[in-house]
């Protein structure tokens, strides 16, 4: 069959067509649709980046937190006694020797318990409301009932609280010399800087007034004795805790 001019022109513009179409599905489609999946691609991992970033961020917060938790934790186990001076029953005698020592006081008995864990709790004022019941029975209008609550408040919200555990060391010793040292020693044990607690004092030969001292030393004059030494039976509660170890911030 033979084409004319006008088929010819349609004939080229048809195969022309097919080719872009062929085209677009063997070349253009295939890479617009990588081009897509890659776009997607970018996208995820502009995300992670992102993630990655933010994490990169919060660590030096995180690591001056974490300084300064430790920092306070080991303001706190300064008012410890070091856990190496007492570890032990002879390390606990060591440490105290020197109390006596510098006030001049003799050492005439000594007992010291080994250290041992122990809930430390917590010092307050506690309410205690008389006929608290009753109180509460002759409450029509809800005040005292209030007034009650408050009261107790703080005493309930600190027994309430956890208690936390430390290691302690029970040194009891009894000391002899002047009265002027005797209370030296209490002053030096009071002015030290460790979490250490006078439990118990029993003083003997010990008065407070001069007249009431005048009158003993006066009466052991005339025996022809000496006067007796003063001497004071203490018990002493000392307190530890082990260090935190230095957290390692460079870590990987």
């Amino acid at each position: 069959m033979k084409l004319n001019y006008r088929d010819k022109i349609i004939l080229g513009i048809l195969l022309a067509f097919v080719i872009l179409l062929g085209g677009f599905f063997l070349l253009i489609k295939p890479r617009y649709t990588d081009i897509k999946d890659n776009q997607a691609t970018l996208e995820n991992v502009r995300q992670e980046k992102k993630e990655v970033d933010d994490k990169i961020a919060e660590i030096k917060p995180l690591k001056e937190n974490i300084k300064k938790t430790y920092d306070n934790a080991q303001t706190l186990a300064d008012d410890f006694v070091e856990y190496n001076d007492i570890y032990n029953g002879r390390k606990i005698d060591q440490y105290m020797q020197h109390f006596a020592e510098d006030c001049e006081v003799k050492i005439t008995n000594l007992s010291v318990a080994e250290p041992s864990t122990k809930n430390l709790d917590y010092y307050f004022f506690k309410t205690n409301i008389v006929g608290e019941e009753l109180l509460k029975q002759s409450d029509i209008n809800g005040d005292k009932e209030k007034m009650i609550s408050e009261e107790k408040a703080e005493g309930d919200a600190l027994t309430a609280r956890n208690k936390e555990s430390v290691i302690s060391a029970s040194y009891n010793v009894r000391v002899e010399g002047d009265k002027e040292n005797i209370w030296k020693y209490f002053q030096a044990l009071e002015e030290q800087k460790e979490t250490m607690i006078i439990d118990n004092v029993s003083l003997q030969n010990v008065v407070i007034s001069e007249e009431a001292a005048k009158e003993l030393a006066d009466a052991a004059a005339a025996a022809g004795a000496e006067e007796e030494k003063a001497n004071a039976q203490i018990t002493i509660s000392l307190y530890s805790v082990y260090d935190m170890e230095e957290p390692n911030l460079e870590a990987d």
